[in-house]
């Protein structure tokens, strides 16, 4: 489930591929980024994720699945923690410490696990909006879409259908690797697998704006609510607006990190463009697409700004985990006093 190549690389166009005439300022630019700039850039948000969702974990195991919006934060939590454990070998592959087949084994488990998790983080987004939009607009509709039952229905059949999508990218990517193909994930792929390939790339782009549309239309619906209602119950209002600010938070956070990504991917569905644009664009666009993605991964770790603004049972829980850290701190340096006054008394009395 994903593009081109590993991580959306272009085939044989990118600047400082194997096939430049001599090295340049150019190409030499193009090896620092790729070498140097975003293994460190992905290093430091593999190292931040795994602090900020490791702690997500501890404290949502720690609180019970008594809302659809909690469960649907933990699918996201998930989510999230699998797409992080692809960044290690993005980092090899980009530094180039591995060795030269070590992409094939990229192209058939490591981009396919980062695609299916980043949209199974989106899907899951749209959910939670939908979830926002019901619980303020219709407060009173029907039980069943409330239930956790429900909940846990409509979360396994998403993780079934990323599934579903995923493991045929899996499985037809079954080609032989060798220095002339390993490059590029399509040219692993059977012919069959190209075609599910390409399928796959218009459902998620579909699956996408989809989302989209729901995530405007929700933040639109719920602040029309409340702004309506605020004229009639000022103190009703006020707690409905937090959803508001929440359901906010969520669309930035959905704007910052895959907006800018798939319309960079916009140039790359259209195939016949690769023979008009000239080296020059095909650069721009690599560098786009490089940081748009990097912009995508850092979705790991903007996911628990929305556990915090928006689950209250998350910043109880956290704050009262912080406030005991402090508490035992002060109570261990307390005891540390006494028995300094103690040693300093015993000193005393001896002499």
């Amino acid at each position: 489930m994903g593009y081109n190549l590993s991580y959306g690389k272009l085939p044989d166009h990118h600047p400082g591929a194997e096939n430049s005439s001599s090295p340049n300022a150019s190409s030499l630019a193009h090896d620092e980024f790729t070498t140097i700039v975003l293994p460190v850039l992905y290093l430091l948000i593999f190292l931040a994720s795994l602090l900020l969702n490791g702690l997500a974990v501890w404290i949502f195991f720690h609180i019970r699945n008594k809302t659809s919006f909690i469960f649907y934060l933990k699918n996201i939590v998930v989510a999230d923690l699998l797409m992080t454990l692809t960044f290690p070998f993005k980092i090899i592959q980009d530094s180039r410490l591995g060795p030269w087949h070590f992409n094939s084994f990229l192209c058939r488990y490591t981009t396919v696990l980062f695609y299916a998790n980043m949209y199974t983080t989106i899907v899951f987004l749209g959910l939670i909006s939908i979830d926002r939009y019901l619980k303020v607009v219709k407060p009173f509709g029907d039980s069943r879409m409330y239930s956790i039952t429900f909940t846990k229905v409509l979360s396994a059949c998403v993780w079934v259908v990323m599934a579903f999508l995923a493991l045929p990218n899996l499985i037809l990517t079954n080609g032989y690797p060798t220095r002339r193909n390993v490059d590029d994930c399509l040219k692993l792929k059977s012919p069959l697998g190209v075609k599910w390939h390409s399928a796959v790339i218009y459902i998620n782009t579909c699956m996408f704006v989809v989302v989209l549309i729901v995530l405007i239309g929700c933040y639109i619906a719920i602040s029309r609510y409340i702004y309506k209602s605020s004229k009639q119950f000022i103190s009703s209002s006020s707690r409905k607006r937090k959803h508001n600010q929440s359901i906010r938070v969520v669309v930035a956070v959905f704007f910052t990190c895959f907006l800018p990504y798939h319309l960079c991917r916009i140039p790359f569905t259209f195939s016949h463009l690769d023979k008009i644009l000239d080296d020059s664009a095909h650069k721009i666009l690599y560098y786009c697409k490089e940081m748009t993605l990097f912009l995508s991964a850092c979705n790991v770790c903007l996911d628990p700004i929305i556990y915090f603004f928006m689950c209250r049972s998350f910043s109880r829980r956290l704050f009262r985990k912080s406030n005991m850290r402090t508490r035992s701190e002060s109570i261990r340096s307390l005891q540390s006093v006494r028995r300094s006054e103690v040693r300093i008394y015993h000193e005393y009395t001896d002499v």
